[in-house]
């Protein structure tokens, strides 16, 4: 499982358009989370949403490969792409509400105001990510550690990968060229035992 994390992109919906295309394209992030609900992520829904035909994507990729233009054929394509981002990006609830998942025995609490976690939240969490940060930020406390790519016009996004094999979560920052900054593993609460023989 990848996880996705952009911060608010304002009113550059271009940006936040380079930065789901990295993290679903290029990246394949199972879902991804915005921490905003600014006019960049209505205009980009907007520009997303499918076109009022009647037919399915299939039956139009089938049509314009037949008798399209280029330019049909372009469009089509995007608007598969369009409905795939679409599928994947959630919005943050504003505060109070937050978004809790829960991978193999770790606790994720996602909120865009940090100072809307209450004691729980951060007792009960292993990785809190947060939106509201200034600029790119990563701390760790003991066990658990706090996460924002910060806002997305500072050029960086986040993704959290499931490390099964490992026995953790694996958290990076990466630019928007898709060059990992830094890389983080998280491990979870439980330790594992090895019994030799």
């Amino acid at each position: 499982m990848r996880f996705g994390f952009i911060g608010p992109a304002g009113t550059d919906a271009s940006l936040l358009e380079k930065g789901v295309d990295l993290l679903i394209g290029r990246l394949e992030a199972d879902a991804v989370l915005y921490f905003a609900a600014d006019e960049s992520i209505r205009d980009f829904i907007t520009a997303h949403q499918g076109s009022k035909s009647d037919l399915s994507f299939e039956q139009q990729v089938a049509q314009v490969a037949a008798t399209g233009s280029p330019e049909e054929i372009n469009q089509v394509v995007r608007s598969l792409c369009g409905a795939r981002y679409l599928e994947k990006l959630r919005v943050v609830p504003q505060a109070p509400g937050k978004v809790i998942e829960m991978i193999d025995d770790r606790i994720l609490c996602m909120v865009r105001d940090k100072s809307s976690l209450g004691e729980e939240d951060v007792i009960n969490s292993n990785v809190v990510i947060y939106g509201d940060a200034t600029e790119l930020s990563f701390k760790r406390y003991g066990p658990r550690c706090f996460f924002s790519p910060g806002p997305l016009g500072g050029g960086h996004v986040g993704t959290l990968d499931d490390e099964a094999e490992s026995g953790g979560v694996t958290l990076r920052a990466i630019d928007l060229d898709g060059e990992v900054l830094w890389a983080e593993t998280i491990q979870g609460r439980g330790t594992k035992m090895k019994v030799a023989p």
